[in-house]
């Protein structure tokens, strides 16, 4: 861990360097927890940061990967504002929320150094996600249930009569949130060596996997489902025995969550959800087509959406994506966006290898690989039937994950490039 001494005792760039990566290990503990504290420590790393670069100049920095399509993408969704409906408020969305994302971006990148301080950023995120879970589940027994009619559909689904949201506002966004979070505990879990340590590990992603349960996020748990395919791949192939557990539930339980899963392989005439997001796909198709290249602006579905769907102008309901990760970036941002986000996103596959393949499997360099692959294919995954990264807590995670994975395989690539340039002299 972190030294608290370097404060006091290191040079006045170096107290003011870590005085920086506390304010984003403050950030990143609040991310799931409240938005309002977690922007407080946030404002406070970039106030900070530009005082240290206007001191000291800006931190040297590697050739980071995946940079400049994070970048392109960035400039993408700011082009797109241009078509908006509403450019103000779009603009507004901006600033919370794509500007935000590189903002954490690079701050981790330029102020993150060595190991130990990525590990603490990994334990600072576990931890936000111990709240998050410990308040759901005290949530969900006392049925502290906002708006709980809108998450249950109780003509579909009569056994199911809450659904857990925590500090996410929305059982789907918890779902997600959870997804990173159970990517990154899932890979510490298999990684770590000291049995006491594993058998936490494990405890602590069995509880963000009961968690998971009972958002009764169908999608989630396809999600989950891919999670453990991809980590048998890459740890160990006695993961897969987890798959067992899904006809052990069907045969032996008939709750809720028996009754959820098996509607992921059946359709039913009351469940409208598929019925009502294939529509709204077949709308935002139509949104695109109109404005193939910069798209409709970041942040304007809600607005544009009603001229595409009488029923929904009709009924004045607001909807704010339309729960397809893929075809919202499309849509919002044109070929344009999709294009550098996706090389972005994707992109983590192709150095998350990479990383597999030159790190020792004992690394916490292989292990961050792991862990990041895992997250982006759980969100793919749940991105078919949803968009989780609307929600600024659930992007700003993914987005710091994305950070400290990359912070880690440039600083790799470096040390590798000198060790090379050490050895031929």
């Amino acid at each position: 861990m972190m030294n608290l001494s370097a404060l006091y005792g290191g040079s006045p760039q170096e107290k003011a360097r870590i005085r920086i990566v506390y304010a984003l290990l403050g950030t990143a503990f609040f991310i799931p927890l409240h938005l309002y504290v977690m922007e407080v420590f946030f404002a406070a790393a970039c106030i900070l940061a530009v005082l240290y670069c206007l001191r000291y100049g800006v931190p040297q920095h590697r050739d980071m990967p995946l940079m400049v399509p994070a970048a392109l993408f960035a400039a993408a969704a700011l082009v797109s504002l241009a078509g908006s409906p509403r450019a103000l408020f779009g603009a507004a969305f901006y600033m919370f929320t794509v500007y935000q994302y590189i903002l954490l971006y690079i701050g981790v990148i330029l102020f993150v150094r060595g190991e130990r301080e990525r590990r603490l950023f990994v334990c600072v995120i576990m931890a936000g996600a111990a709240v998050v879970a410990f308040y759901g589940l005290y949530q969900y027994v006392h049925m502290l249930t906002l708006q709980e009619s809108e998450w249950v559909d109780s003509s579909a689904f009569p056994l199911l009569q809450r659904r857990m949201y925590s500090t996410l506002y929305n059982p789907n966004l918890l779902s997600a949130y959870l997804l990173t979070v159970m990517g990154v505990t899932a890979s510490v879990s298999l990684w770590v060596r000291k049995k006491v340590y594993k058998a936490a590990g494990l405890g602590f992603f069995c509880l963000l996997a009961l968690c998971l349960l009972l958002t009764y996020s169908r999608g989630a748990w396809i999600s989950a489902a891919v999670m453990a395919f991809i980590l048998g791949l890459i740890w160990d192939r006695r993961i897969w025995v987890v798959f067992l557990a899904i006809p052990a539930v069907l045969l032996f339980y008939h709750g809720g969550i028996a009754d959820r899963l098996i509607s992921i392989f059946g359709h039913r005439e009351a469940d409208t959800s598929v019925a009502m997001r294939l529509d709204m796909w077949s709308d935002t198709v139509e949104m695109w087509l109109d404005h193939p290249f910069f798209g409709i602006g970041w942040g304007a579905f809600k607005f544009a959406y009603p001229a595409y769907n009488e029923l929904i102008q009709k009924a004045g309901i607001t909807i704010f994506h339309c729960h397809n990760l893929f075809l919202n970036i499309l849509t919002e941002t044109g070929l344009a966006g999709f294009i550098t986000f996706f090389t972005f996103f994707f992109g983590h596959f192709h150095y998350g290898r990479l990383q597999l393949l030159k790190a020792c499997k004992e690394s916490f360099s292989y292990m961050l690989a792991a862990a990041v692959i895992c997250v982006v294919a759980a969100i793919s995954v749940s991105g078919l039937s949803d968009d989780d990264l609307f929600s600024t807590q659930v992007s700003m995670i993914f987005w710091l994950i994305s950070a400290l994975f990359c912070n880690d395989y440039a600083e790799n690539a470096q040390g590798r490039e000198n060790g090379l340039r050490n050895y031929s002299h």
